[in-house]
C-alpha cells in the first residue's frame, strides 16, 4: 500500500519538475535574448561613441595640417627674401659688401 502512494507522489512531483524546468528554460531564452539586446545596444553605443571620437580626431587633424601648410608657405616667403637679400648678383648686397 505504501508503495502505491509513493507512485503518484513521486509522478507529481516529476510533473512539477519538469513543468519549473520547461518554465525556467523559457525564462532563461527570454532573459538571454534581452541580455542579447543590451549588449547589441551597448555595442551600437560605444560604436557611435567611437565615430564621434574618430570625426573629431579627424577634424582637428585637418585643421593642424592647414596651419603646417600655412606656416609652409610663410617659411617659403621668408627663405625666398633672405636668398634675395644674400644674393651676391645684387650691388651692395650685406653679405658681399667690402669695406676699404
Amino acid at each position: 500500500m505504501q508503495k502505491m502512494e509513493q507512485q503518484p507522489q513521486q509522478q507529481s512531483q516529476l510533473t512539477v519538475q519538469n513543468s519549473g524546468s520547461l518554465s525556467f528554460s523559457s525564462q532563461m531564452s527570454k532573459e538571454d535574448e534581452e541580455m542579447s539586446r543590451s549588449a547589441l545596444s551597448n555595442f551600437r553605443a560605444k560604436e557611435e561613441e567611437i565615430e564621434k571620437k574618430k570625426m573629431e580626431v579627424r577634424e582637428k587633424v585637418q585643421a593642424q595640417l592647414g596651419r603646417v601648410e600655412e606656416e609652409s608657405k610663410r617659411l617659403a616667403m621668408i627663405r625666398e627674401e633672405l636668398e634675395a637679400l644674400a644674393d651676391p648678383d645684387e650691388e651692395g648686397s650685406w653679405c658681399c659688401a667690402q669695406e676699404d
